[in-house]
């Protein structure tokens, strides 16, 4: 089906791709790798057409339906989520529009014989044309597929231009899998989705029915998604028949066949020099010596194997042991105005856990990590620090907090203890910072980058307790096994929030379930928290942690039982939504009073009114977010009164 020939491509002088050859099928599920700048995304943007390689072919059978999602830059139109995604079927709506008006004309008087039986039989082929495209079904595929990655139905008719970055991706992802393209390119598609989402498009592609090519750095998608993955590595293109997991073991095994031939051709190389050197000068071995020397020359040198890599090694600083209750939450009650996030909480901490706080978007894990952190303070109830605590915060933003003026190696040495200063640079290269890397500015650096360098600086001070809220985003798989590396030998205490399933596979040894103002405690780890969220029977937990499970859950019951259970599914449901959507207004609202009380405090200042002009920007800024606020609060006293 897709055919790459003797490919090359450069950039700035650097070769990324020298002679590639590559080849899918019509059913290939492909997942592409290498390291960051490769050229996964370039070559994604050669096959789809919006980049030409500097030499070689890109065969496919004409009229090949292709769709691409961009990891950025990707387009979406000016109208609602729902137009978006129903521009998929331009076909069909094209064809609807060319029917109504045959259908309008023959309604009409006056039309000739001819005319009328033209337009008939064109009618009629219409007609058959949409029951082949399936235009019947149009709607709930439709619905089926935006509220799979997400989207409430409430918001369908909100327009595009009003959405987050990563809820446009949503949309775009959303039109592109309602085309069904013959050969689908995503470009890290899991970037902005939470869970549920997550598992609804591994779903959603282990059913489709044509070929697909992923790049992503969740192992975890591609383990269950992918049937082959392909490697950019010095240039070319080598596959892999097997998931992310075979992989991984089979490039071991190919690394070291090919160790072993170097290292065997080196011995050799050496055995015969040692020869020339020996015998150079001897006329009765001039023959021998030629022969080896002509050898030699010809020898088709292999290159050095990548090298295995060593065991990360981390310096840390050492810290304290903590007493036994490391945190503790009593009563505690978090709200932002009227609106009340969290409701009477009670939780204790443990020295040595691996904590996950899971549960949907909105529902308050930042909050709960931010109350733990002690960045907020609960509003009724009280917050307990055990004994000798020395707690470390990474929260979502964290990365955006460098100095962009400093070094890698200035960001981290400026916190540092005096006595742990010479050991920054071994930390650094723990975080895949070494060499010339250490001397790059933060503002030159990438989102991946950023975030390591970010996650780095934790480690470089005491503590015991680390309080990470969305460590993984933007890190690839390596940087990913980095950090999960440090965290399994760190000798403290974890408290993190993460969509990587296979960092909370690894990680967690303790679940903290939140949702509806509360939390629930599940003791083990992630998968131990799927089984018993399917032996409770509850299909919506589970369905909204791991829909295979859910599914597995199900058993024939009776009728009368399967309706009443349907009905209590659609309460439950209902209810969710309707607290999914509290907690987001509660999250916007929470977020607005900041920018409200930050405004006040500026407008408070002595001088404040000497600039006018600054002034009159402040006031209209205010005014602005008091009229967002009013909305807001509107919004979620309705909802909360229902």
């Amino acid at each position: 089906m897709l055919r790459v020939t003797r490919v090359e491509k450069s950039f700035g002088g650097q070769s990324l791709f020298r002679g590639a050859d590559w080849f899918l099928g019509p059913r290939a599920r492909v997942s592409l790798v290498g390291p960051n700048g490769s050229g996964k995304s370039t070559l994604l943007r050669i096959v789809a057409g919006l980049e030409s390689a500097d030499r070689g072919r890109i065969e496919m059978p004409k009229g090949l339906r292709l769709g691409y999602l961009a990891q950025t830059g990707f387009t979406v139109g000016e109208g609602t989520v729902r137009q978006e995604a129903r521009r998929a079927f331009d076909e069909i709506l094209e064809l609807q529009a060319r029917l109504e008006r045959i259908e309008a004309r023959l309604a009409r008087p006056g039309e000739s014989p001819e005319d009328l039986q033209r337009l008939t039989v064109e009618q009629s082929e219409i007609h058959d044309r949409l029951a082949v495209l399936g235009a019947d079904d149009v709607e709930r595929q439709v619905y089926g597929v935006l509220k799979g990655l997400g989207f409430r139905e409430e918001e369908f008719d909100r327009p595009i231009a009003t959405l987050s970055g990563g809820w446009q991706m949503r949309a775009a992802l959303a039109r592109i899998l309602l085309q069904r393209p013959e050969l689908l390119l995503l470009d890290e598609p899991t970037n902005h989705l939470d869970l549920e989402a997550r598992e609804w498009l591994e779903g959603y592609l282990r059913d489709y029915p044509y070929a697909f090519v992923l790049v992503s750095h969740d192992r975890y998608f591609l383990d269950v998604t992918v049937h082959r993955v392909t490697e950019i590595t010095a240039g070319c293109l080598e596959d892999y028949d097997g998931n992310y997991t075979f992989f991984e073991s089979e490039r071991r095994r190919r690394l070291d066949v090919r160790r072993q031939a170097y290292e065997r051709q080196q011995d050799e190389i050496r055995r015969i020099q040692r020869f020339i050197d020996r015998f150079r000068y001897k006329n009765t071995k001039a023959p021998q010596v030629q022969s080896r020397i002509k050898y030699l020359e010809k020898m088709e040198r292999l290159e050095p194997p990548e090298s295995p890599g060593r065991g990360m090694v981390m310096p840390r600083p050492i810290s304290p042991r903590s007493g036994k209750t490391v945190l503790e939450l009593r009563s505690a009650t978090k709200a932002y105005g009227d609106l009340r996030v969290l409701d009477q909480v009670d939780l204790r901490i443990h020295r040595g856990r691996r904590v996950a706080l899971v549960g949907p978007n909105g529902a308050g894990k930042s909050t709960l990590m931010r109350l733990l952190a002690g960045v907020e303070t609960p509003d009724a109830g009280e917050r307990r620090a055990g004994h000798n605590v020395l707690p470390a915060f990474f929260a979502q933003d964290h990365s955006a907090l460098l100095d962009p003026r400093h070094t890698v190696l200035e960001a981290v040495t400026l916190l540092a203890p005096n006595d742990f200063i010479p050991q920054v640079r071994g930390l650094l290269g723990a975080f895949l910072f070494s060499g010339d890397a250490v001397d790059k500015r933060i503002s030159v650096l990438s989102g991946g980058e950023r975030n390591r360098l970010a996650l780095a600086r934790l480690f470089v001070r005491p503590a015991n307790l680390l309080l990470l809220d969305e460590p993984t985003n933007h890190l690839d798989i390596q940087s990913k096994e980095v950090l999960l590396t440090a965290l399994k030998a760190f000798e403290g205490t974890v408290v993190f929030v993460s969509h990587d399933r296979h960092f909370l596979d690894a990680l967690a040894d303790h679940i903290i379930e939140i949702g509806g103002g509360g939390v629930r405690e599940h003791p083990g780890d992630y998968e131990s928290y799927v089984w018993r969220c399917r032996q409770e029977g509850d299909a919506d937990t589970a369905a909204a942690v791991r829909p295979a499970v859910a599914k597995a859950a199900k058993g024939k019951r009776p009728e009368a039982t399967r309706r009443g259970e349907a009905e209590s599914r659609a309460q439950r449901a209902a209810a969710r939504r309707r607290g999914q959507r509290l907690a987001e207004l509660e999250e916007q609202i929470a977020t607005l009073e900041d920018r409200k009380r930050r405004f006040s405090e500026v407008m408070g200042s002595p001088g404040f009114f000497a600039h006018q002009e600054k002034a009159d920007l402040y006031l209209q800024q205010l005014e602005e977010t008091e009229r967002e606020l009013a909305d807001l609060y509107g919004e979620w006293e309705t909802l909360a009164g229902d």
